[in-house]
């Protein structure tokens, strides 16, 4: 059974009890680096997702679906609302099968680099299910946490 989770837009990046920003700079072209992001192998490093699918076909855009299972235990659907090419792609989770999130959406911005990098700065905005806002001095180590996260992706690029 899938759960719906409110609608959300660009404000739950101002109004969500937790917003984390998060840049990486890599050694590879945008195009490389937006291709990576669209891939089936994207979060394929991170332990706490172990499945990755994305429903609707390609190429991926505004309205595109993607299920990933996180934890083993929780699987959520995400609808891309904003698919700019090589750009900006921003998602919002819409269903899960367990009730652990009130709210989650997530900004993947790029910006070319001199040189031939791309700067990528990930921005995740979350609300836990029950849970209030972890105290301020621990956003500072959940930055570094999700900078190496993303920066996981080199690892496919």
């Amino acid at each position: 059974m899938a759960y719906a989770l409110k609608p959300i837009g660009d404000e739950w990046f101002e109004t969500a009890p937790l917003v984390v920003p998060a840049t990486v700079e890599l050694d590879a072209p945008v195009e490389r680096v937006w291709e990576a992001l669209g891939s089936d192998a994207m979060w394929s490093w991170a332990p706490i997702i172990d499945r990755v699918e994305w429903i609707t076909p390609r190429p991926h855009a505004a309205g595109s679906i993607r299920r990933l299972r996180m934890f083993k235990v929780n699987t959520i659907s995400e609808e891309f609302y904003r698919w700019d090419e090589g750009v900006r792609a921003t998602f919002r989770v819409t269903h899960q099968t367990r009730r652990m999130l009130d709210g989650l959406a997530e900004d993947f911005a790029l910006e070319a680099r001199p040189g031939g990098g791309t700067a990528l700065t990930w921005t995740m905005a979350i609300g836990l299910k029950g849970a209030p806002a972890p105290p301020a001095f621990l956003k500072p180590a959940l930055i570094k946490g999700n900078a190496v996260a993303i920066g996981g992706i080199k690892k496919i690029l």
